[in-house]
């Protein structure tokens, strides 16, 4: 069964426990145990893999003891701090208990939940100091399928923190990024706007009607932007229109597939991507690594160059997924093979190809005499 599927069937059993649980330990038992044991596929009875009443050794606060500790090669590797279902997460009191645990172990990732509601945090902003906001939320009532593909990156056959750490810093900074647009998209602040006032109408005071003035512009000037620029995106992906970069960085010559629909990025094709920079990273810089979507496929680049493909994302088709991946050129032509996958956690299986491809283009270019 695909992970998202496994998630999702796991969660439809969770509604017809809810009446019943009224406590903390109710909680850990019903839901938190559970989920442990069947989704992040660690052994809930194996003292080797998950330790409860788990004592971190936090100073004064000795009587306290985390939740569970699962470990990976003998050292906890995630923290869970458990609270009885329904908790409101609003205050820092939750927070703060597992913050203190966060920093008396090696650990760097952590967990707070209520059995349906999970918060993850990690130390991306210092090390060993657990941040202060989440960089993955999971709402088992509410699932998200992205949220879902990121969060098995920390079960048990797929853990590798570098990796998990890697994915952790992109969901966190991303989303934290295309929120605050959203939110000056909808209504721009006032140190947003006069950015734009100072830039366009240098010497003059920000200030009465002018300013209420500016702040309208600024929004519609943002929202034909937007509007503008997909409708870009969707010209060229329907080849009615060709950027110039695209002139000078042509596309190997592959034969394309038929058009299906207007370009867009979607969250397999997104996930897809952050798989193969987390892949990556173990061999160059993940911010190399960049993406070209079109209608038919979403193209993987080395260094945004249409020359250097690594794999397209052919993941357009509902009923079916595939990968073209590049390898060897051959009298000037790049060879590819295609192959279909079940499910997204399939692209690790070509890890070394994709490796082998990339180490290939790195290699010095020799000019014939």
């Amino acid at each position: 069964m695909d992970f998202v599927d496994q998630v999702k069937a796991f969660a439809s059993t969770i509604p017809t426990k809810l009446s019943s649980i009224k406590t903390e330990e109710a909680t850990k038992h019903f839901l938190i145990m559970p989920f442990i044991q069947q989704i992040l596929g660690y052994d809930a009875f194996n003292p080797n893999e998950v330790m409860p009443e788990y004592d971190a050794n936090v100073g004064a606060a000795t009587k306290y003891k985390l939740d569970y500790a699962i470990f990976q090669n003998s050292q906890p590797a995630i923290l869970i701090e458990c609270k009885r279902y329904g908790t409101d997460f609003k205050n820092d009191y939750e927070w703060s208990q597992l913050f203190a645990y966060f920093m008396a172990t090696e650990a760097r990732i952590g967990i707070l939940t209520d059995g349906v509601n999970y918060k993850l945090y990690a130390d991306l902003e210092k090390p060993n100091k657990m941040d202060k906001t989440p960089f993955l939320e999971l709402d088992l009532l509410n699932l998200n399928e992205l949220a879902i593909r990121e969060l098995y990156k920390l079960t048990k056959s797929a853990f590798n923190i570098d990796e998990a750490i890697t994915a952790a810093s992109e969901l966190k900074y991303v989303g934290g990024i295309k929120t605050l647009l959203k939110k000056q998209v909808e209504a721009p602040s006032d140190e947003f706007v006069k950015y734009f006032f100072k830039e366009l109408c240098p010497g003059n005071n920000f200030v009465g009607q002018l300013k209420n003035e500016f702040t309208g512009y600024t929004q519609r000037a943002i929202q034909e932007f937007i509007r503008e620029e997909i409708e870009t995106l969707l010209d060229e992906a329907a080849g009615r229109s060709k950027t110039k970069s695209e002139i000078v960085n042509p596309e190997p010559e592959i034969k394309p597939e038929p058009i299906i629909k207007q370009s867009e990025f979607t969250d397999d094709e997104r996930e897809g991507y952050y798989i193969l920079k987390s892949i990556l990273r173990q061999v160059l810089d993940p911010a190399r690594i960049t993406y070209r979507d079109t209608a038919s496929y979403c193209n993987i680049l080395l260094d945004g160059n249409t020359w250097k493909p690594i794999v397209r994302l052919y993941f357009n088709e509902s009923k079916s997924k595939k990968l073209e991946i590049f390898s060897k050129e051959v009298n000037g032509n790049r060879i590819s093979d295609k192959v279909s996958i079940d499910n997204l956690n399939e692209i690790y299986q070509y890890a070394e190809k994709f490796k082998a491809i990339v180490a290939a283009y790195e290699q010095p270019q020799v000019v014939a005499r």
